[in-house]
């Protein structure tokens, strides 16, 4: 297992070093000779110094491996391409490669196998030392950070107060409250306090299989010059993924592609480091609360997840490192019972805004709009379509009548302003009153 360098102060927790050997990488020599063998037969002829920068490994490393499979007769060379050498760089790296004809059938038989032929993958061994390093920050969450990673939020103090500490605590937070005031979007902010840069793997290596771990949908890339590491890790932000009433129990588990031969990662297992939203919680359409919580009270309790890997025939051990966030409109009394959400330690309700906290998000939404703001048409509004009709006021009310105001002045062809009359007629296209025919 690789012993993991200490990072500069301006990089994130950790850098892994760089491997020098095939026991460095921490993976069978006879893998790597398989990979570049696929990666070849999937691309073409390739530079020495292109094979290493597509497989993440040293080139100086790679080059016994070229060497091997040049010997076995599976590659060739063509030559070295004088003009593609940078500065420093050797001839062996211009050298360029091409696959034989029984490197070709090799090639084909790995494949019936599987058909990876990305960036080398990280042992699982390595990857859970440095998911749980890099869960160990110190950062204590208290109320000056709170407020500057919420600043674009208009929110209560008693809210921001409930919900601090939990956010401190790294505990399973339940917000729970009418639909429309944020929750999704406090949970997603939630995640830049949640500490520094973390090295994801870009693949994992568990028992001879392979599991697809970079996600660009869930790890946000940070281009940064970094010190010489090992680049089979990609440096993102602390990832923020998020799920909704399609999650199904099949995306807490590892996915095997029956046609590509290899795992994707659970997406509790992509969230790691980072923080994990399950959004309309109790509405997941394949999976009901009690077996949701059911199948993630282990990991809650322990910290710990299993991944089973069916090809091998085994289970192993994964980190469980992400602050899970179960939001939902509904009552928590109606979703489960008083002892499953015992095992939800901090509740945090998110109420309806007041009347104040309502015309402050029309401020700043007219502001981020370059608007004036009308007060008298926001006290007509409430009055009209709020109090006069029994209805609460809503966070996100502010942000879609204003922009039924932006497109209904644009297909009008006037000016762009909060009139009484644009006011109306957004209104009317956006609420559903009960005494519409």
């Amino acid at each position: 297992m690789a012993v993991f360098a200490a990072a500069p102060v301006s990089s994130p927790i950790a850098l892994p070093p760089e491997p020098r050997t095939a026991e460095e990488t921490g993976l069978p020599f006879s893998f790597i000779c398989d990979l570049v063998l696929k990666v070849l037969y999937f691309n073409g002829n390739m530079l020495g110094r292109d094979l290493a920068a597509h497989t993440c490994l040293p080139f100086t490393f790679l080059e016994g491996t070229l060497k091997f499979l040049a010997d076995e007769g599976y590659i060739s060379t063509t030559g070295v391409r004088m003009t593609s050498l940078a500065h420093g760089e050797t001839l062996s790296a211009g050298m360029e490669h091409q696959i034989s004809g029984t490197g070709r059938q090799k090639a084909r038989e790995l494949m019936e196998l599987n058909q990876y032929a990305g960036p080398a993958p990280v042992p699982i061994s390595e990857y859970s030392a440095m998911a749980e390093q890099q869960a160990a920050v110190d950062g204590v969450v208290n109320r000056a950070r709170l407020h500057d990673a919420f600043s674009n939020l208009v929110l209560s103090e008693s809210v921001l107060d409930h919900l601090g500490p939990a956010l401190s605590a790294r505990e399973a937070i339940f917000l729970h409250g009418p639909p429309g005031n944020g929750k999704t979007t406090i949970a997603e902010a939630a995640a830049s306090l949640m500490g520094p840069p973390v090295f994801v793997p870009r693949a994992l290596y568990v028992h001879g299989e392979i599991v697809r771990f970079f996600d660009p949908i869930h790890h946000v890339t940070i281009d940064r010059e970094l010190p010489a590491h090992d680049r089979r890790w990609q440096l993102v932000q602390r990832p923020a993924v998020k799920v909704g009433g399609e999650l199904t129990p099949r995306m807490l588990e590892l996915s095997y592609d029956t046609t590509l031969g290899f795992y994707e990662a659970s997406m509790q297992l992509k969230a790691n480091g980072g923080l994990f939203l399950i959004d309309d919680f109790g509405r997941q359409q394949n999976m009901s609360p009690r077996d949701l919580l059911n199948r993630l009270i282990v990991p809650l309790e322990k910290h710990v997840d299993y991944a089973n890997i069916s090809r091998a025939g085994t289970t192993v051990a994964v980190p469980f490192t992400c602050l899970l966030i179960l939001s939902t409109n509904m009552r928590p009394q109606n979703l489960m019972d008083e002892a499953f959400l015992r095992r939800v330690h901090f509740k945090v309700h998110v109420p309806d805004p007041t009347e104040d906290e309502y015309r402050e998000i029309w401020r700043r939404r007219c502001m981020s709009e370059g608007l004036r703001v009308e007060e008298d048409v926001i006290t007509r509004l409430i009055a009209r379509h709020y109090t006069a009709k029994g209805r609460s006021l809503h966070g996100s009310h502010p942000r879609d009548l204003l922009n039924h105001i932006i497109h209904a002045a644009r297909y009008f062809g006037r000016p762009v302003a909060m009139t009484d009359s644009l006011m109306e007629w957004a209104c009317e296209t956006y609420f559903v009153d009960e005494d519409a025919v």
